[in-house]
């Protein structure tokens, strides 16, 4: 049966935003532990949807927003 799933994805990027900045990660850390590219992350956090889910969840996992991280 297919699933269809909604994300509030402006909430979501917020969040991780928050979580960089209290963490106190520079753009350039955060892409560099989740494994992205500093504009794949800043496409991230200007809300983009062009990105691929695979990079959306490196970053999410890093910043403890994934049930894996």
């Amino acid at each position: 049966m297919e699933q269809h799933i909604c994300l509030d994805w402006q909430a979501l990027v917020k969040e991780a935003i928050r979580r960089r900045k209290d963490q106190k990660l520079s753009q350039e850390r955060l892409a560099i532990l989740a494994g992205v590219s500093k504009p794949t992350l800043n496409s991230f956090e200007q809300g983009k949807t062009s990105i691929t889910m695979e990079s959306a969840l490196k970053i999410l996992t890093i910043l403890g927003l994934t049930r894996n991280g």
